[in-house]
């Protein structure tokens, strides 16, 4: 069975947040608040991208800490997941990132076979 999640976010929805640290440190490590680098479309496309996982596991964003998704980039800065605790099983399935920024959203899609 393929699982697929999908998520939508405003931009602009994080222009108080990005200089909130409780915010950042509670929903990204340390890698991923250097590679946003106060960049809001990149805050808000690595958040919509949590959630897009998050609606493929079918869990709410409260089941999870969201600094156990981490999103790494590779030498084409192509997105990819990375998971830590009690995620970690997940390291095991293929799955599929996809992000995208125009205008004044921010789209992201997770995929993976169950």
């Amino acid at each position: 069975m393929i699982s697929n999640g999908i998520d939508l976010i405003k931009i602009d929805r994080f222009n108080t947040l990005i200089d909130n640290n409780k915010f950042m440190n509670d929903n990204f490590n340390t890698n991923e608040i250097n590679y946003i680098n106060n960049n809001i479309q990149t805050l808000a496309g690595l958040f919509c991208a949590k959630e897009a996982l998050l609606k493929a596991l079918k869990k709410g964003i409260n089941n999870y800490s969201l600094k156990d998704i981490e999103i790494i980039h590779d030498s084409n800065k192509a997105p990819s997941f990375i998971f830590h605790n009690e995620l970690d099983y997940l390291n095991a399935y293929n799955i599929s990132l996809s992000i995208s920024h125009d205008g004044d959203y921010a789209v992201a899609i997770a995929s993976f076979i169950k």
